[in-house]
């Protein structure tokens, strides 16, 4: 054995290499195994108990909701309505049978509750109650009927005058009918004014809600503490030797949906190990050393040849690398772990980028948003992948926060502790009122936030309380009083383009305002341009006509009308916004090297004759023609002669012998293939085309009457009168003399 491969140190220590491969791993994956069944233990067990927490929330919340429900079908009740008004217009209607009935239905409605002692309508101006047992003065109620002490009913009196919309005070003792209870007030304001003129005001029986918790709170739990304001409204503590002993437990917190309570409920950290997996591990270690021994000798007899060329191969490759470095070592497995180390700093390295790289796509994303984001289908994907659910059916409000206050900019540390600040202050503030937002930043303002939910949102000055809790709070924590402005509420993902507009006009003025720019000088600046084109819209209108793509022009084109058109502008104005957007196309038309002849003339015509409907309509008819043409240009091989027969009609469309059988002949090409060119290029047939331009020329020669009907229908290319008159009628709607007649009404 000696002098055999057992005696050899290398061999020894393969086997032992193996025996310990084969045998700390599986004792390892057997501790493993019982820590994970532990935490799996834990997992569950924690999960469990926090659906259960979940339920006796949620069970709470369903009757706190029962109670909002109750005042709510109160505050619409006419007897109320009417009692509130402190007039004696109603005396005669409330006699005895009605004020009986009243009674009765509150008192069905505060019992069918089952957690309620009593309930009362308190109206404050009239001093007066409302309960089942009739109308008392609030004085002689507290007198006679229900019996506080001091502190809680004074608590109780100053609360009827302020706005609850849904306030639960904290437990108080009393006397009903000399009877001692404990309960928990419930006040709610049936009218929505600072001074309600009723209060429902409900009394919670401890008794009746521990009694309902109990029946309904389950058993795993050993504490419930419900609390508001800080104050506790109720404690239920499980009755388990376990818990008195001291046992361990953790809380879960929870916020109420339904109200500013905090539930915090306490379970048992009741951790078991798995004995039986114990055992089982350790008769697995058991075996695994017998035959992990034998494995380990059989493997090293088979491989000790190759494997130890193999290792002195590793040995001076790994010699050979930590050389380099200025460290030798004899060991290949120090290669080999910091070869992994590297590939999991490379991981790790990798992840970070793509993290970045969604947050720049994002940021590049919200930045693209706010300057107005038509999109066609595979945009809205775009939308998706980056996990930003913004829908067409929602609403947004675009919010900018500026700094422009703080003079000193090298303090970094300040301004990043304020940015940190707000972060946490603007997640609070959304949460409070329940709406979505995207934080980024942007060059013309520090930060951006793009505000969006489902339903419509922003009425009663909520986005101008939202702006000034947000900045005081930022002002009270750093010393420092942000700029917040805010757009409108718009629908729709081209809205957040446009309250983004709206929120930049009021920063420009704020920060112009602080720099002494004087007010005259910015209203002159405004009243200057008052309709709505964005330079970032027309840049996209631009783009998307040379491209061809007309569903997305065409939208830019609604909105800029629709936009426009809420602004209820002046007709000079308008025709100013109009002009740009022909300049637009006139300069898409001039970059694709098409014919701006004849489009300069009909809006011109337009133009002249003050139709602000019939302008708004030619602009998207050119930019329909512009996208159709550039379709064409870019799919058809046929791009001169399309030019060429565009060009011979715009020259000879008054001649009379114009047509298609003309145009065929001298082009060489079937009827059928010069309709279909003519039509790619213009968007319309050949005929209405012609008739077009016929008409245009007519009504200009109308308009200047410098010659009879007869010598127009002949300069345009009609052979008789009757045929214009009857093709003027059908374009144009009128006939020839009743347009000569408008005209001069102009």
């Amino acid at each position: 054995m000696r002098n055999g491969s057992f005696g050899s140190g290398t061999f020894r220590k393969i086997l032992l290499s193996y025996t310990a491969i084969l045998i700390i791993p599986i004792i390892v994956f057997s501790a493993l195994n019982v820590q994970r069944n532990i935490v799996e233990e834990k997992r569950r067990q924690h999960e469990a108990h926090a659906l259960d927490a979940k339920r006796i929330a949620d069970l709470v919340d369903n009757k706190l909701n029962e109670l909002k429900t109750l005042g709510k079908t109160l505050s619409n009740e006419s007897w109320v309505k009417k009692l509130m008004q402190d007039t004696n217009v109603y005396d005669q209607e409330f006699d005895i049978t009605k004020m009986l009935d009243i009674r009765t239905s509150l008192g069905n409605s505060v019992s069918s509750q089952g957690i309620l002692s009593f309930g009362m309508v308190v109206f404050p101006e009239q001093q007066k109650a409302m309960t089942s047992w009739g109308m008392f003065p609030l004085k002689e109620f507290f007198q006679s009927i229900v019996a506080f002490d001091e502190a809680a009913e004074q608590q109780l009196q100053s609360s009827f005058a302020q706005q609850q919309y849904f306030t639960i005070l904290p437990p108080a003792s009393m006397k009903l009918w000399g009877s001692e209870k404990r309960v928990i007030p419930v006040l709610q304001s049936l009218e929505v004014v600072n001074h309600p003129r009723a209060v429902l005001v409900l009394f919670i029986d401890s008794a009746y809600f521990s009694e309902y918790m109990h029946r309904f709170g389950g058993i795993e739990s050993q504490e419930i503490v419900m609390t508001s304001r800080d104050a506790l409204i109720y404690s239920q503590v499980r009755n388990d030797p376990a818990a008195r002993n001291g046992a361990a437990s953790y809380p879960i917190h929870l916020s109420s949906e339904a109200s500013d309570v905090q539930y915090a409920i306490s379970y048992a950290d009741s951790s078991v190990i798995g004995i039986g997996n114990l055992f089982s591990s350790l008769a697995a270690i058991l075996i695994s050393i017998v035959i992990g021994a034998c494995m380990a000798y059989l493997l090293a007899k088979i491989s000790y040849r190759p494997l130890g060329a193999l290792l002195s191969k590793l040995s001076a490759a790994a010699r050979v690398e930590y050389s380099r470095s200025g460290k030798v070592t004899e060991s290949e497995y120090n290669f080999i772990e910091k070869s992994f180390d590297r590939l999991l700093h490379e991981n790790r390295k990798l992840q970070q980028s793509m993290q970045d790289y969604e947050n720049a796509a994002k940021s590049n994303l919200y930045l693209r948003l706010l300057k107005g984001y038509f999109m066609d289908d595979q945009q809205k994907n775009e939308l998706g992948k980056l996990g930003i659910g913004y829908t067409e059916d929602m609403y947004y409000c675009t919010m900018l926060v500026s700094f422009h206050a703080i003079r000193d900019f090298s303090d970094f540390e300040k301004i990043r502790k304020i940015e940190m600040l707000m972060m946490v202050i603007v997640e609070k503030a959304m949460s409070r009122y329940g709406l979505d937002y995207a934080l980024f930043e942007v060059t013309n303002a520090d930060k951006a936030m793009i505000v969006s939910s489902g339903q419509p949102f922003g009425d009663d000055d909520m986005l101008e309380r939202i702006a000034a809790e947000m900045a005081d709070e930022i002002e009270r924590l750093s010393g420092f009083h942000p700029d917040i402005l805010y757009g409108g509420v718009e629908q729709g993902l081209v809205g957040i383009s446009k309250s983004y507009y709206t929120a930049n006009e009021r920063l420009r003025y704020t920060v112009f305002s602080r720099e002494h720019f004087q007010v005259l000088q910015e209203e002159t600046m405004q009243a200057g341009v008052d309709y709505y084109y964005p330079t970032d819209w027309e840049v996209q209108l631009i783009n998307n006509l040379k491209i061809g793509n007309l569903d997305t022009s065409l939208q830019i084109l609604h909105e800029i009308h629709a936009e426009n058109d809420k602004r209820e502008l002046a007709e000079a104005s308008v025709s100013r916004l109009l002009s740009l957007l022909m300049e637009t196309m006139l300069r898409v038309l001039h970059e694709l090297n098409l014919d701006t002849d004849i489009y300069t003339k009909q809006f011109c015509s337009r133009a002249k004759a003050a139709n602000i409907e019939e302008m708004w309509s030619y602009m998207f008819e050119v930019g329909t023609l512009i996208c159709e043409r550039k379709r064409y240009a870019n799919t058809s091989s046929a791009v001169s002669a399309g030019t060429e027969l565009l060009q011979y009609v715009n020259d000879n469309y008054s001649s009379a012998d114009i047509s298609l059988k003309q145009l065929a002949e001298m082009y060489h090409m079937s009827l059928s293939k010069v309709s279909k060119i003519f039509k790619e290029v213009t968007g319309i047939n050949f005929y209405d085309y012609v008739c077009r331009l016929r008409m245009e020329k007519a009504k200009e020669l109308l308009r200047e009457r410098s010659c009879g009907i007869d010598h127009i229908a002949r300069t345009v290319g009609y052979e008789n009168v009757y045929s214009f008159k009857r093709a003027f009628a059908r374009y144009e709607g009128i006939k020839p003399d009743e347009y000569v007649e408008s005209a001069e009404c102009r």
